[in-house]
């Protein structure tokens, strides 16, 4: 049943294809409203020829087994593509034409499990590469041991090497020291983030590392970098502290010295290759190096010993001496010709056996 205005219709179908030389069936029914069967006998193909113009495909409706074919032939060309892309991409649905997907990839030659399987391994595999570029981007010094515990993987079934990942990621590889730098400064940032008032003795001890060589401007840089504003007013007091420590340690070596000059003559802070030696004490033509530590919190460590034995080294001097509040259990060292004894304060009278 044509419409009953057909002349009039025909002309606006005329007109909209000329003026549209790819339009389908679908464009003249949504813009003109018009169903081309109720206009032309022979649909499409007529209108295009009527009005002149070459058609963009051929509107000739193919057979049930031309189809098959079709379908055939897009599966050889594109093993492993499913059912939902050859509907999109040929205008065609399988379901049409075979009674399963498979029975199109066996009609095909093809295995369809197989196919199926290596790209869902594929898609699992992409996904996979995908996760371990993201975790280089968020953290560029994961190392490949974390990587692989993190997604529970083998990183070379995905990447041939680690500078391929960094690679994808667009990122500049970072060497092994650079790592390790970064890793410290993270570890120093996240510590003073929790502990805000912090010292630097206290976050290199805690962190394992040395502040003032992982940041330009050391503790202050440190702070700035833990968003943490750092505490000046800890600083103050620290410097008032340590003027007492200065003043006290001063002020028993001053003791020291008062108490040493009855067993002999004192010169004081004598100084020598390798640093100032505190005291020489000059008893019955015999020299003794004295070395004086107010350590009220810590005992004398071997690193004082070590220091004295080159003052005495220096001076060619065989007897020293460490005058401390608290002495370690082992109190004399023989070090080559040298002897050392540690003594406290409440001992000195031990000297006049010692020399």
């Amino acid at each position: 049943m044509f419409y009953k205005d057909l002349e009039d219709r025909k002309q606006k179908v005329i007109k909209y294809i000329k003026k549209n030389p790819k339009a389908t069936y679908r464009d003249l029914r949504k813009d003109l409203h018009t169903k081309i069967y109720k206009v032309y006998k022979k649909g499409m193909s007529e209108a295009f020829k009527e009005a002149g113009i070459k058609p963009p495909r051929s509107f000739k409706h193919k057979t049930k087994e031309e189809n098959r074919k079709l379908i055939i032939e897009y599966i050889k060309k594109n093993p492993g593509v499913g059912g939902h892309t050859i509907a999109k991409k040929l205008k065609r649905n399988p379901s049409n034409f075979f009674k399963t997907i498979k029975k199109a990839y066996k009609e095909a030659g093809i295995d369809y499990e197989k196919y199926r399987q290596n790209i869902k391994t594929n898609k699992s595999k992409e996904k996979k590469r995908k996760e371990i570029v993201k975790l280089i981007k968020k953290n560029p010094t994961i190392t490949m041991k974390e990587i692989e515990s993190k997604l529970n993987i083998k990183l070379i079934n995905y990447f041939l090497s680690f500078a391929e990942i960094y690679e994808k990621a667009g990122i500049k590889k970072l060497s092994q020291g650079e790592r390790i730098k970064i890793r410290k400064r993270n570890r120093v940032i996240d510590f003073i983030k929790k502990n805000p008032l912090a010292t630097q003795r206290e976050i290199n001890k805690a962190c394992k590392t040395k502040v003032q060589s992982i940041f330009k401007k050391r503790i202050f840089e440190a702070y700035k970098k833990a968003g943490i504003k750092y505490p000046f007013e800890r600083l103050k007091l620290y410097g008032t502290a340590l003027k007492e420590i200065k003043k006290r340690a001063r002020d028993f070596e001053e003791q020291i010295a008062v108490i040493l000059s009855g067993y002999g003559n004192v010169n004081r802070l004598v100084k020598t290759k390798r640093g100032v030696a505190d005291i020489i004490l000059e008893r019955k033509n015999e020299k003794v190096v004295i070395e004086i530590k107010d350590y009220q919190n810590k005992e004398i460590s071997f690193s004082q010993v070590r220091q004295l034995n080159k003052y005495l080294e220096d001076l060619d001097i065989n007897l020293g001496l460490l005058i401390c509040h608290k002495k370690p259990k082992k109190d004399s060292f023989l070090i080559g010709k040298n002897k050392i004894f540690i003594l406290e304060k409440q001992e000195l009278d031990k000297i006049s056996k010692i020399v």
